[in-house]
């Protein structure tokens, strides 16, 4: 298909029109990446659904991102179409429910629910990003994820169908959901909180905004925050991946434009003009010398997104 036909049929389809070869590192916390050939920003379920929909009609290679962290886009670009999610809204169901929009920024849904007087959701204070990317990477902290607390959900299948699930089918696990391999789409969510004292769930809130303060990157620091996830050592344990890249004097140690952050070895930043390569070359040397002391193998919890992308 011609890129003026394809322009005219998403036009038709989604009611509004594309932009193109537009420069992803505007896009992501990293403030890495090249050009994307094709960008839409949905501001609407019908729209966001559309975007996809014509997508795979055309068989062209697509991504959808939301805040842009946990997040890393090819230095080359991306050969197909980036589909920004800016879906928001957070409504009160009942007296401890609460319904929020794919694209709503995590901060706005804990803000939310202090403002409501609404307890469970103060170990998401700080973290970045929006509603949708914290289930698909079931985000957490503290020995608590946001799945938990998830009740039911509509998801936009392969087959472009929206669908009514409920927890047990996100399969959910640590810093995992059934999204990461289906290619399925969040498009809203329920939560059920508790009731609590509107004072102590701020109090709470502000102190682990704090702690987080004292030892992750500043806001205006690029960064996609945790580069690694915790793994499990041969006991069955699970152990800060921190713990394991200090032993092995990761922090301060660059590649390039990218550098580990000198007040937590887990965070990966873009200091000096950073291509994506330096940074998935830092990783690499970070793995190497964790398997080498502790025959550990670290996981990226940060996703690379190459210029080519392959379609089911």
């Amino acid at each position: 298909m011609k890129k003026s036909d394809f322009y005219e049929r998403f036009a038709k389809s989604v009611g509004k029109p594309l932009e193109h070869s537009v420069p992803l590192d505007k896009f992501a916390n990293f403030k890495i990446g090249g050009r994307a050939d094709y960008f839409f920003t949905a501001s609407s379920i019908e729209e966001l659904v559309q975007a996809v929909k014509l997508a795979k009609q055309v068989s062209l290679p697509y991504y959808v991102t939301g805040g842009g962290y946990n997040l890393l886009f090819d230095d080359k670009g991306f050969r197909g179409l980036i589909i920004k999610n800016k879906v928001h809204g957070i409504n009160q169901l009942g007296k401890a429910r609460i319904e929020a929009l794919s694209g709503t920024d995590l901060p706005e849904l804990v803000a939310f629910s202090v403002d409501k007087g609404l307890q469970g959701f103060e170990f998401l204070a700080g973290i970045p990003g929006t509603v949708g990317g914290a289930i698909f990477g079931n985000a957490g902290a503290f020995d608590q994820s946001i799945g938990n607390f998830l009740t039911e959900a509509q998801v936009l299948n392969e087959k472009c169908e929206q669908l009514e699930v409920d927890r047990d089918y996100f399969s959910f696990a640590y810093r995992q959901s059934r999204l990461q391999s289906s290619r399925e789409l969040l498009l809203k969510v329920a939560f059920e909180l508790k009731e609590g004292d509107k004072e102590k769930i701020e109090e709470r809130t502000d102190g682990i905004l704090a702690e987080r303060k004292k030892k992750h990157p500043p806001w205006d620091v690029a960064c996609a925050g945790s580069y690694f996830k915790n793994p499990v050592l041969p006991d069955g344990k699970r152990v800060p991946a921190a713990y394991l890249l200090d032993q092995v004097g990761a922090k301060g140690l660059a590649v390039g434009g990218a550098a580990v952050f000198e007040n937590h070895a887990n965070f990966i930043i873009n200091y000096k003009s950073a291509t994506a390569q330096d940074v998935l070359n830092l990783a690499q040397e970070l793995k190497r010398r964790v398997k080498e002391k502790f025959g550990v193998v670290l996981e990226e919890e940060v996703i690379f997104l190459p210029a080519t992308l392959s379609m089911p």
